[in-house]
């Protein structure tokens, strides 16, 4: 999560955490957010190939797969139930760790048990699995498989889910926790990866995919001395609407949200859907992007794997923007599906490239049987740690003696990280071969704040990280 993220009202109270956890500050302006993207070199919006949900309070909810449409008028759009050629199962935990920030900057971890929670405070959990294989006619990835937690535990929470795709291949995991309760996965909830691609043959059944979010709270959010006005019209679907959830909601130009919801009355089932919809927003945004979304696989939340659409006078093309002022709008309908926007794109991870060498020699050249690791910690590192220990890092890649025995220069390394937040950057060398690092005399490198080594992650990933060990007398990093 950003911590610094502006916090927008979206008509619902959020449970603020009681201390010592501190809130991200509230800020007015509407179009501050930062814009969350992929660049692993693959396309930048899956689209949804299957989906389940937990039955709760009757919700409805389906299996199997879709084909996915292209978007456009025509549709193309298949519903939840198609089975696909390669059917797999993927199974693990979503486990969510509270932190705050202290004065400096740095993030400490909070345990629930102390947290003043007596039960989980946030929405329900959106768990994904897509392809970056699988794309359509313009090269997006699409969903392989998706999963709503409605009822998560304060820490882990085990999943199972099922996974479709058209071939065999490897898919990329992530979760995301719907923070406001809105119904709506946005583009500034809490999200965590599994950082490395997951083969899927047909009839495999996949382990241990254990997916960590870091998450703060936040406090209620309102409008500027309480200012709202409505928007209202027709929400539209123009193609088979077999049921589910119409929402309409306003994003930021730059695609940023959504910053209110709004769901729209029941629409009858049938070739296409029309009803009607009121959205109370903030008054003074200025131009916004005015969209809508029908939860087409019926998993109780609005995700980037369902059907998208925007404000249209005629129905053909994206009217948007809009103005929002002090005046109440009307007559705006909204048409799903329809233009290119994906929805709410939140793609959550990026990769971190460099190389490690020793700066005083080559690597072969540190004692027999050392072991080296280059790793993305959640917290600034303490003396003397296993860096392989679960749960304390985002990614870590590893050397053996035998690798680093055979290198005649410095070795390449990558990680994969979420985007938009910060991780501490280290490098170390193991010795004495314990299984500890971060000891006295032993190398270490950092890969950003030489105190720290605290590193922003972005949006779009980068290289070039030079990582050079070197031997400290005191014991190690701070």
């Amino acid at each position: 999560m950003i911590a610094a993220a502006p916090l927008r009202y979206t008509g619902r109270e959020v449970v603020p955490m009681p201390a010592p956890l501190r809130p991200s500050p509230l800020r007015p302006s509407p179009l501050a957010l930062p814009l969350m993207v992929l660049s692993l070199g693959v396309a930048c919006s899956p689209k949804y190939a299957a989906s389940e949900k937990d039955d709760v309070d009757g919700a409805e909810g389906g299996d199997g797969g879709s084909e996915g449409g292209d978007g456009g008028a025509d549709g193309g759009i298949s519903g939840p139930d198609e089975d696909l050629p390669v059917e797999a199962v993927i199974r693990g935990t979503i486990t969510v760790e509270l932190f705050g920030t202290d004065e400096e900057g740095e993030r400490y971890p909070i345990d629930w048990a102390s947290s003043g929670y007596e039960d989980w405070p946030f929405g329900p959990i959106f768990v994904a699995n897509y392809s970056a294989s699988d794309t359509d006619e313009d090269g997006v990835s699409r969903y392989a498989g998706t999963r709503v937690l409605y009822n998560p535990e304060m820490g882990t929470t085990e999943y199972e889910m099922k996974v479709g795709l058209f071939e065999e291949g490897d898919v990329y995991a992530y979760a995301a926790i719907d923070m406001l309760d809105d119904g709506v996965v946005s583009t500034d909830d809490p999200r965590g990866v599994w950082p490395a691609a997951i083969p899927i043959t047909d009839g495999a059944e996949v382990e241990d995919v254990n997916i960590l979010i870091l998450t703060e709270a936040r406090n209620e959010i309102i409008c500027e001395d309480g200012r709202e006005v409505t928007i209202k019209g027709e929400a539209n679907v123009n193609v088979d609407y077999w049921g589910g959830h119409i929402a309409v909601m306003v994003m930021d130009n730059e695609g940023n949200g959504p910053f209110h919801v709004a769901l729209a009355d029941d629409a009858p089932t049938g070739p296409g859907a029309s009803t009607e919809y009121t959205l109370e927003v903030c008054a003074d945004y200025g131009e916004m992007q005015l969209i809508a979304c029908w939860d087409a696989n019926l998993n109780g939340l609005h995700d980037p794997g369902d059907r998208w659409g925007v404000f249209s006078v005629d129905g053909n093309v994206d009217s948007n923007p809009v103005f929002v002022g002090s005046a109440n709008l009307t007559n705006y309908p909204v048409y799903m599906p329809l233009g290119d926007r994906p929805g709410v794109d939140i793609l959550p991870f990026v990769t971190m490239r460099g190389t490690l060498s020793l700066r005083d020699g080559l690597l072969s050249s540190l004692p027999t049987g050392s072991a080296a690791h280059v790793v993305a910690l959640k917290y600034r590192p303490n003396t003397g740690f296993d860096p392989t220990q679960a749960g304390i890092n985002f990614d870590i890649q590893s050397f053996t003696w035998s690798e680093l025995s055979s290198a005649t220069g410095p070795l390449d390394w990558s990680l994969t990280v979420p985007s938009e937040t910060f991780v501490y950057l280290w490098a170390y060398a193991d010795t004495d071969a314990d299984g500890l690092v971060n000891e006295r005399g032993e190398p270490i490198a950092s890969g950003g704040s030489e105190v720290t080594g605290k590193v922003p992650t972005g949006t779009e990933g980068f290289g070039g990280i030079l990582m050079e060990l070197v031997t400290v007398e005191d014991e190690g990093s701070p």
